[in-house]
């Protein structure tokens, strides 16, 4: 299920070949264990990634991106989830700083985690016992809305 935390445990999946006679499981079975998490990004998640990259103002449903210009040049970069600021983006210093503007919930966390998976290689949203927490490359930090990432 999408909205379920990713278990480092793995996914096992069996190989198939085809054959003349149609699809057979391998003999003898080959496990592969995946230890990464799933790709899933939501469809709006990927016109939001795409806005910001492209420096567009966009909005879809619940989500909105804001690009402040001066003299024609972006600025900055804002990410609104229900009127909430969750993440911004300062073009001049490149920094990126991400916030659950109060509201920790699923779809914030996969927003902010989508945005994280584009522009900040190795960084991710996790919850553990009900708080948040910035993993990044493994190093878990307490979350704080506004953190720089």
């Amino acid at each position: 299920m999408m909205n379920q935390e990713w278990k480092p445990q793995g996914i096992i999946r069996t190989l198939f070949k085809l054959s003349h006679m149609g699809l057979h499981c391998v003999t003898p079975p080959i496990i592969i264990k995946v230890n990464s998490p799933p790709n899933i990004m939501r469809k709006i998640e990927e016109q939001m990634n795409h806005a910001i990259r492209h420096r567009k103002n966009w909005s879809g449903s619940n989500t909105t991106v804001t690009c402040f210009k001066e003299n024609g040049v972006t600025t900055e970069v804002n990410v609104m989830l229900h009127g909430n600021c969750i993440a911004w983006f300062d073009t001049a210093s490149n920094d990126f700083n991400i916030s659950s503007a109060g509201w920790e919930t699923v779809t914030t966390k996969s927003r902010l985690n989508a945005i994280l998976e584009e522009f900040c290689d190795g960084a991710r949203v996790i919850q553990r016992d009900f708080e948040w927490f910035l993993s990044d490359f493994g190093t878990l930090k307490p979350f704080v809305d506004g953190m720089k990432v």
